[in-house]
C-alpha cells in the first residue's frame, strides 16, 4: 500500500490531475451500469500514475538495439608506451631498483613492432621528404654537404611520428567525438545564442560574442603573439613525451623543433582550419551523397613504420660509431674493457656476460668431434647459463620469452647427451639474439654518449686536476720545492695572472694592477686571493673517490618520530633510510648495513646542491611545501616518492663518487642543511673552524665562469624604454610575415593582458547536455524554437531511446572511421594534404566565389533537415535556425576560438599527463 502522505503530496502537486480523477470517480459511481467502459479509462489513468511515480525524468531504458552496439576499445596494459617506465627490459620486473627505468626498448625505438601498409608508408615518406626539401635543405645545403644532421633529424621525426601513432591508436574516437567535442561545440553555440540576445541590435556579431566571453576567451585568442606563444608552450609541454631522452638535453634541438612545430605547422594549420571558406567546403563534402571510391587493388603488405624514410643517406661508416661486433670482440680488449666498465655502472654487465658465455658454448658444441666427457661438461655449462640468467630466481636474470626458458629447462633437466639438441634447436640462439639486440639497441647508444667512451677515444680529460696532482706528488718528496710550488701555484699568484688578462693594449706590458678591486669580480673571488696564506696546502685537491655508490642499495621502509628541539612537547617525523652495501662481503669488519634518519627539508637541500654542482637531472622531487610538512600523513605520503628519488640517484654514473650523496646516506649526526655548503669567505671559514670542506666535482666552476664571462663583456647600451615581452608594439618588426593575417587581424586584440571580466551569467543549460540526443534536443529548443508540446515529446523519447540512439551513433562513427582507415583512402588523404600545402597553384578564391559557396551551403543545409521536422517547427523557424548556425561558422575569430578548444581536448586525450597543466602565454 502507498502511504497516505505520499498520495497527499502528489495530490497537492498536481491539482488538475487530482480534480479530474475525482470527477471520474463520481461519474463511475453515478453511471455504475457502464462500469465495463469506465474500467478501460481507469486502467489508462492508473497506468499513467504508476509510470509517473516509478519512472523519473532521469530514468533511461537500456539499448534496445544490441546489434548496433560496438565493442569498447581495450587499453593494452602489456604493450605500447604504458610500460615505458614501469617494466625493466633487462630483468622484466616492475619498479626494478637495479636497472635504469628508461631502458625500455620503446623509450628509444617507439616504432618497435609498429607496422602499416606499404603504400601508406610510401605516401608518408614522400610527404616528409618534401618537408625536408622545402624547410631544411633550403638553408642546410649552404652550410654543409654532410647528411649526418639530416639523418639525425629524420630519425627524430620518425620518433615523434611513432609516438603520435601509438597514442592515437589508443584513443576511442567515437567516444571522444560524441561526449567531448560535441559538448564543446554546443557550449560554443550557446555562447553565440546568449551573445546575440545580450547585444541585440549590434552589427558586429563576432565582436559581440568575444565581448560576451570576456575572460572565458581562450588565451591563444588574446592576440596573434599570444597565439604563437601558446603554441610554443604547448609544443614544449609535449617534448618530454615525443622526443628522445637525449634530445631533451639539447636546447638548440628543442628550440628548432619548437619553432618548426609552432610557427610552421600548428599556426598555419589553425589558420587554415578556422577559415570559413574551408569550413563551407567541409560542409559540402558532408552533404555530398556521392559514394566514396572503392579500392581497385588488393591491400599492400605490412612494413615497419617509416623504416625506409629513416634510413641514413650517408652510407659512409663513421669511425667514431663502433658496431657491437667490434666492441665485444675478445681480440680487441681495448674496446671490450671500457664497454664492460660502462655496463657495470649501468648494472647490466650480466647481459654482456651472457653473450660472451654463449659464444664460448656455441664454439665448443659446434665442434664436429665431441667426446662423452665434453658432453657432460657442456651440459654443466648449459646448467650454469640457465641458473645464472634464465631461472626465475636468478640474481642476474634476463627477461627472455617464456617458451625459450621452458625449452632450455627441458634440455638441462634431461641427460647430458641431450645437450646436442642445442645444435639444431632454436632456444639458445633466440636467447642470444635477444641479449645481443638489447646491447645493440639500448646500451650501445648510451655507451657512445658516456664518459667511458670519451676516455676510450680521446684518453683522459686534460685539465688542471691531473697536473696539480702530479705537482703535489712531486712536492711531497721535497719540502723546499713544495714551498716554491706553493708560491707559484697559490691563489694569490692566480689572481696576479688573472689581472694580466684584463690589461688593455695601451697599457705597459710590465705594469700591473695594484689590486683586484679594479675588477668587477664577486666577493668570493677577491677574498680568495689571500687564502694561500691561511691554508696548509692550496693544492689539497680532493682525492679520487674511495667509494662506489652504485653498489649501495637504499630503501625507505618506514617513518619515525623525533622530539622537536624547539618544543619538547611536540614531535616531527623523519624518513628512516635503510642503506645496504653489496660490495662488502660477509666477515669483513667494514659495516655493510646501517640506518639513517633524514628530515623532509634535507632531501630538498640534497637536490638543490646536486643540481648546483652537477646540473639538471631527469629525476626530480615533487614541489616543496612550506606548511604542513610535520604531519604524519603527509610524510608517509612522500615516503615512496623520496625512496624512488634516492634509488634513481644511485644509478647515475657521474654520482657514484659524490661526496654529497655519500654524506647524506652515511650519518645523520649532522643535520644536512645549506649551512654546510656556505662559501662566502673561504679564508675566514678555514681559519675560524677547522672543519672538513665538502668537495664536489664542479662546486665552484660555474660561478667562476659566469663572473669571468661577465667581466670580459663590454657594458650593454641601455635603451630609453624597455619593451615588455609579449607586448603588441611593433608587431611586424618583431615577428615574421606569417604573424600578419588580414582574416584574423590581431585576434581579440588585447595583447598579453587578458580579456576584461565578463558580465554574462555562466551557461547552466549546457551542463546537462551529454551526448548526441541531448545536443539535438538543445538545438531544437534554443535554435529552431520548437513548440512546447514537441519538446515534451522529445523528452519522453529520451527516456525510451536515448541509450539506443547514443549506441547507434557510436557504432555508426566507428564504422565510418574503419572505412576511412582503408589503405586507398588514407593514401588519397595524404596526397590531398600534400597537394594543398606544396602544389596548390590555383589563384586565391575571390569574394564572389566564396559567397557562391556559402549560398550553396545554405541551400544544401536547409534541404538536409527532414521535412517532417520542418513542418512541425514551421518554414520560418526552419530557415532562420539553419542560417543562424551557418552564420556562427562564418566568423573566422569564433572558428579559431572553437578550434583551440578542440585542439586542447584532442591534445589532452593524446597526452593524459597534460590534463593537470595548461600552457600559458604569460
Amino acid at each position: 500500500m502507498i502511504p497516505w502522505y505520499i498520495l497527499k503530496f502528489y495530490a497537492q502537486k498536481h491539482v488538475k490531475f487530482t480534480s479530474g480523477t475525482v470527477v471520474l470517480l463520481i461519474l463511475t459511481l453515478i453511471f455504475y451500469s457502464y462500469l465495463k467502459w469506465f474500467l478501460a479509462v481507469w486502467s489508462f489513468v492508473v497506468g499513467m500514475a504508476v509510470t509517473y511515480v516509478c519512472v523519473s525524468p532521469n530514468t533511461l531504458l537500456p539499448n534496445l538495439l544490441p546489434m548496433y552496439s560496438r565493442k569498447k576499445k581495450l587499453s593494452s596494459q602489456s604493450d605500447e608506451l604504458t610500460l615505458m617506465k614501469t617494466v625493466c627490459t633487462v630483468c622484466g620486473q616492475r619498479k626494478c631498483p637495479r636497472h635504469r627505468p628508461e631502458l625500455n626498448i620503446l623509450a628509444f625505438q617507439p616504432w618497435t613492432n609498429l607496422e602499416i601498409r606499404q603504400k601508406i608508408d610510401q605516401s608518408l615518406e614522400e610527404f616528409f621528404s618534401i618537408i625536408f626539401k622545402e624547410f631544411v635543405y633550403t638553408w642546410y645545403k649552404d652550410l654543409s654537404i654532410d647528411e649526418e644532421f639530416a639523418d639525425e633529424l629524420r630519425s627524430n621525426i620518425r620518433f615523434i611520428a611513432a609516438v603520435f601513432l601509438r597514442r592515437a591508436k589508443k584513443i576511442d574516437i567515437p567516444n571522444l567525438v560524441i561526449h567531448k567535442l560535441v559538448k564543446a561545440a554546443i557550449e560554443h553555440l550557446d555562447c553565440c545564442i546568449r551573445a546575440k540576445v545580450h547585444a541585440e541590435g549590434s552589427t558586429d556579431f563576432q565582436q559581440c560574442v568575444i565581448d560576451y566571453l570576456g575572460q572565458d576567451t581562450h588565451v591563444a585568442m588574446w592576440s596573434r603573439k599570444a597565439e604563437l606563444e601558446y603554441l610554443r608552450r604547448m609544443a614544449e609541454s609535449l617534448f618530454p613525451y615525443i622526443l628522445r631522452p637525449q634530445a631533451l638535453h639539447s636546447k638548440s634541438t628543442c628550440a628548432l623543433l619548437r619553432e618548426m612545430l609552432a610557427g610552421s605547422v600548428l599556426l598555419p594549420a589553425v589558420d587554415a582550419v578556422a577559415n570559413p571558406d574551408l569550413v563551407n567546403n567541409l560542409i559540402l563534402i558532408f552533404l555530398d551523397n556521392t559514394p566514396p571510391p572503392v579500392a581497385k587493388e588488393p591491400p599492400s603488405p605490412m612494413v615497419p613504420y617509416l623504416e625506409a624514410f629513416a634510413q641514413p643517406l650517408n652510407q659512409n661508416k663513421s669511425c667514431l660509431r663502433l658496431e657491437l661486433k667490434e666492441v665485444i670482440n675478445k681480440d680487441t680488449p681495448e674496446l671490450l674493457y671500457p664497454f664492460m666498465q660502462f655496463l657495470k655502472s649501468e648494472a647490466a654487465v650480466n647481459v654482456l656476460q651472457f653473450c660472451l658465455a654463449c659464444d664460448d658454448f656455441n664454439e665448443r658444441i659446434l665442434s664436429p668431434s665431441v667426446s662423452q666427457s665434453e658432453l657432460v661438461e657442456l651440459h654443466n655449462m648449459a646448467k650454469d647459463l640457465y641458473n645464472s640468467y634464465c631461472a626465475p630466481t636468478a640474481l642476474d636474470r634476463i627477461k627472455f620469452d617464456e617458451q625459450i626458458v621452458k625449452e632450455l629447462e627441458g634440455v638441462i633437466k634431461g641427460p647430458p647427451d641431450g645437450v646436442v639438441k642445442l645444435r639444431t634447436s632454436t632456444p639458445l640462439f633466440k636467447a642470444y639474439e635477444h641479449a645481443y639486440n638489447l646491447l645493440e639497441n639500448n646500451f650501445l647508444p648510451l655507451f657512445h654518449q658516456s664518459d667511458d667512451y670519451y676516455r676510450m677515444v680521446c684518453g683522459g680529460r686534460p685539465g688542471a686536476l691531473s697536473r696539480n696532482q702530479s705537482s703535489l706528488t712531486n712536492s711531497r718528496n721535497n719540502n723546499s720545492h713544495r714551498q716554491a710550488k706553493k708560491k707559484e701555484f697559490g691563489l694569490s699568484h692566480f689572481g696576479n695572472k688573472l689581472k694580466e688578462v684584463f690589461k688593455t693594449s695601451s697599457e705597459d706590458k710590465t705594469g700591473s694592477m695594484d689590486s683586484l678591486d679594479d675588477l668587477d669580480l664577486p666577493p668570493a673571488m677577491t677574498s680568495a686571493t689571500n687564502v694561500d696564506e691561511e691554508m696548509d696546502d692550496p693544492l689539497d685537491l680532493p682525492d679520487p673517490p674511495k667509494h662506489d655508490l652504485s653498489t649501495w642499495r637504499v630503501t625507505v621502509p618506514r617513518i619515525g618520530a623525533r622530539p622537536d628541539p624547539d618544543n619538547p612537547k611536540k614531535q616531527f617525523f623523519v624518513f628512516i633510510i635503510d642503506v645496504r652495501r653489496v660490495d662488502v662481503p660477509e666477515g669483513v669488519s667494514e659495516r655493510s648495513n646501517w640506518i639513517v634518519a633524514r628530515r623532509y627539508t634535507e632531501f630538498y637541500v640534497l637536490e638543490q646542491k646536486l643540481v648546483e654542482f652537477h646540473g639538471e637531472f631527469d629525476c626530480q622531487l615533487p614541489p616543496k611545501k612550506t606548511f604542513g610538512t610535520k604531519n604524519q600523513e603527509f610524510i608517509e605520503g612522500r615516503r615512496e616518492v623520496f625512496e624512488l628519488y634516492v634509488q634513481k640517484l644511485l644509478t647515475k654514473p657521474h654520482l657514484k663518487g659524490s661526496e654529497l650523496l655519500k654524506r647524506f646516506l652515511s650519518s645523520d649526526k649532522e643535520e644536512f642543511t645549506t649551512g654546510l655548503f656556505t662559501d662566502i669567505n673561504l679564508g675566514k671559514l678555514v681559519k675560524a673552524m677547522p672543519m672538513k670542506l665538502v668537495k664536489e666535482r664542479g662546486q665552484h666552476l660555474d660561478p667562476f665562469l659566469q663572473a669571468f664571462f661577465q667581466s670580459t663583456e663590454a657594458p650593454r647600451p641601455r635603451p630609453s624604454k624597455l619593451e615588455r615581452r609579449g607586448s603588441d608594439a611593433s608587431q611586424r618588426s618583431t615577428s615574421s610575415e606569417k604573424m600578419y593575417s588580414s582574416l584574423y587581424e590581431n585576434n581579440a586584440g588585447c595583447g598579453f593582458s587578458g580579456m576584461t571580466p565578463s558580465t554574462a551569467a555562466p551557461p547552466i543549460v549546457t551542463r546537462e547536455v551529454e551526448g548526441v540526443f541531448d545536443s539535438l534536443i538543445y538545438v531544437a529548443r534554443h535554435v529552431y524554437k520548437v513548440p512546447a508540446w514537441f519538446h515534451h515529446i522529445l523528452m519522453t523519447i529520451k527516456i525510451v531511446g536515448k541509450n539506443t540512439i547514443e549506441s547507434y551513433m557510436e557504432w555508426y562513427l566507428d564504422n565510418k572511421i574503419e572505412k576511412l582507415k582503408q589503405e586507398h583512402r588514407v593514401v588519397s588523404l595524404i596526397h590531398l594534404l600534400r597537394d594543398t600545402l606544396f602544389y596548390d597553384t590555383d589563384p586565391p578564391r575571390t569574394e564572389a566565389q566564396k559567397r557562391a559557396r556559402y549560398k550553396e551551403v545554405v541551400a544544401g543545409s536547409i534541404d538536409y533537415i527532414p521535412k517532417a521536422f520542418a513542418a512541425v517547427i514551421g518554414t520560418k523557424s526552419h530557415v532562420e535556425g539553419t542560417k543562424f548556425i551557418l552564420e556562427c561558422l562564418q566568423q573566422p575569430k569564433l572558428n579559431k576560438q572553437l578550434t583551440f578548444v578542440f585542439l586542447d581536448i584532442v591534445v589532452q586525450e593524446l597526452f593524459p599527463e597534460l590534463r593537470e597543466t595548461t600552457p600559458s602565454p604569460t
